[in-house]
């Protein structure tokens, strides 16, 4: 019995050492002829260590073909170099590239985006920042290293301009340390593109605009190109770019985390994502609609005796409402310069609110403009359908009136207005807006209007930039040019027409004070304010300038300004822009569109007072008043 259990015993441990010796070869069968290479590739990998070379973003031009930002590269000095984590010492430019000589290993660079015009382009070009957590889960081909672009066109053409990271590996030993280079890849650098944006003009509407919260926008009226895009208040784009030194850091954290919680939405683009009622500017689309449809002409004549009643309802004119003043019997061309609202209503009422939404619509209202930035908005234009859908009741008479007036639930953005206002200046054509400049033509077709519509509104837009219309500031412009253009001692020129009295550098404008929100106690709405104007002859007029310059620097190279742009002497910068529009390229005839928002410290916000002489400043420093 003893014997038998032995012989089970010793049979037992024979297969268990058989089995175990079987699965052994088993698994170095399995390890050498199936997943030799895995790790293989394993092992060679321990054996290399992977640095990025980070790539350059590409860069964004102006429209005279300098830089709006550079891409800088800081130094440091790696102080344990075949480590591989080593600790790093800033160096300055000129010390990193004589140590790049005596040893290319200690040598390590980081690229900093640096935006030369960082408050009035801050939200055209944008700014770039790492990737966060939601970036990673929404895009799986990007690092943790990576900085994506943020607002305008950083984000808009960031795949494009992004470029791709090169790297360089070495084989490291037993120990963890460098012991040389197996391998390097040169980093792509990202597609640079030629904007159509003057920083100069930017950078003098932004000084223009002061404290006051709104918008400034510039176009070629011909084409649609922007040269200015402006959004206040601002905040500084370099923020976002780090800081080696301590103090420096601290100071950005601090001032991000400000404009981050700013209550005045120093992120917000108004130019493109603000709504507001667009006011008396809308009054040209009411006068277009109604001459086009023919409910009225030009020799119309409307009874203004301060008010209008319709039913239990009295809807007022403003200048009988501020000054208790009457216009009397009032036709279309003195209404647009009067901004006279009774003319107004009326002219809605004839018109109809479907040809006035129609009018409004293939004006480029209540849609996106398809601008190269992000989140532009396609603000609003009421109609009976919507009313009724949305809020659930019927369209009225005074929905009509208010629409006329560009009140109500109207909304556009100050783009779409500036968009508006190039009909009037190139003759009845609507140009998609853009900021990039193409080789081919601008993107630009007729409204089919008839062109003596267009002509009797513009009588009315040079006269409200003329003595006894509502944008005063700028009376002395217009009775300048008027004397020079063969009028009488008071500017008026009864033999020339508007459209060539525009083309001829005569402004033709419209003012408005756009009311919002529910009202005071004593009845009263706070309002924003709203300037658009359009000229011809701006070559001709800039190119006068040029002959007091001294020696042409254009063909200079081109130097960085490190000045603050709050600090820029206006007066050097207009020599530089003449000297780069003598050199290059300036649109003939241009748009100007200022919104001023009302705020705590002035809710009232008036047309000609606060919005005109903000386009009056830049006006005059293009001219060198």
């Amino acid at each position: 019995m003893e014997k038998q259990r032995k012989n089970i015993l010793t049979k037992t441990l024979f297969f268990v050492i058989l089995i175990s010796l079987s699965l052994l070869v088993i698994r170095v069968i399995d390890l050498q002829g199936f997943q030799g290479e895995f790790f293989a590739n394993i092992s060679h990998r321990n054996r290399q260590f992977r640095t990025e070379i980070p790539a350059e973003r590409g860069i964004f031009f102006d429209r005279y073909g300098d830089p709006l930002v550079v891409n800088q590269r800081e130094y440091f000095k790696l102080l344990n170099p075949t480590a591989l984590y080593p600790e790093k010492k800033p160096l300055t430019k000129e010390a990193a590239m004589s140590l790049q000589v005596e040893d290319p290993f200690a040598v390590h660079y980081v690229l900093q985006r640096k935006y030369l015009r960082p408050f009035s382009l801050a939200h055209t070009l944008g700014y770039i920042s790492s990737v966060t957590a939601e970036d990673l889960q929404n895009n799986s081909q990007l690092q943790t290293t990576d900085s994506l672009g943020r607002l305008g066109l950083e984000v808009f053409f960031d795949d494009l301009v992004r470029g791709k990271k090169g790297f360089r590996e070495f084989e490291i030993n037993a120990l963890g340390k460098k012991i040389g280079e197996s391998e390097a890849v040169v980093p792509v650098v990202g597609r640079s593109l030629k904007t159509t944006l003057d920083p100069y003009l930017s950078t003098v509407a932004w000084r223009a605009m002061g404290d006051k919260t709104g918008s400034v926008v510039i176009l070629d009226a011909d084409t649609g190109k922007v040269l200015t895009l402006l959004s206040t208040p601002s905040f500084n784009s370099n923020l976002f770019t780090p800081s080696n030194i301590e103090e420096e850091q601290k100071n950005k954290w601090d001032e991000l985390r400000s404009a981050l919680v700013d209550e005045k939405k120093l992120f917000f683009n108004r130019a493109v994502s603000g709504a507001y009622p667009p006011g008396s500017i809308f009054k040209l689309v009411t006068a277009l609609a109604g001459l086009e449809s023919e409910a009225f002409d030009t020799t119309t004549v409307v009874d203004d005796q301060g008010t209008l009643e319709e039913g239990i309802y009295r809807y007022a004119n403003w200048y009988y409402t501020q000054y208790g003043r009457v216009e009397g019997n009032i036709s279309l061309s003195r209404a647009i310069a009067r901004s006279n609202d009774i003319f107004f209503y009326k002219a809605a009422e004839w018109t109809g609110v479907d040809a006035l939404v129609q009018q409004a619509e293939q004006m480029g209202f209540g849609k996106l403009t398809g601008l190269e930035v992000s989140g532009e908005k396609a603000g609003l234009v009421p109609s009976p359908s919507w009313k009724e859908k949305t809020i659930g009741e019927r369209w009225y008479l005074g929905n009509t009136f208010h629409l006329g007036i560009g009140q109500g639930d109207l909304l556009v953005t100050p783009l779409q207005q500036a968009q508006m206002i190039q009909v009037f200046g190139n003759g009845g054509k609507i140009c998609k807006p853009s900021i990039l400049e193409e080789e081919t033509q601008a993107d630009c077709s007729s409204i089919g209007v008839k062109e003596e519509n267009i002509r009797a509104i513009q009588e009315g837009m040079v006269g409200a930039c003329s003595s006894g219309g509502t944008a005063y500031p700028f009376f002395p412009w217009n009775q300048e040019q008027g004397v020079i253009l063969g009028g009488d001692q008071e500017g008026v020129v009864d033999h020339i027409s508007a459209n060539k009295l525009i083309e001829e550098g005569m402004i033709a404008c419209k003012t408005g004070t756009a009311e919002f929100g529910g009202a005071d106690e004593r009845g009263y709405r706070k309002t924003h304010a709203w300037f658009a104007m359009t000229v011809g002859g701006v070559k001709d007029l800039v190119g006068e300038q040029q002959q007091v310059l001294g020696e042409d620097t254009s063909s200079k190279s081109f130097m960085i300004d490190d000045q603050p742009e709050g600090d820029r002497d206006l007066i050097s910068e207009k020599e530089k822009w003449l000297q780069k529009i003598n050199s290059s390229s300036f649109p003939d005839k241009i748009v100007i569109v200022v919104l001023v928002e009302s705020d705590e410290e002035e809710p009232f916000r008036e047309g000609s007072r606060d919005a005109s002489p903000v386009a009056l400043e830049v006006w005059n420093w293009m001219m060198g008043k």
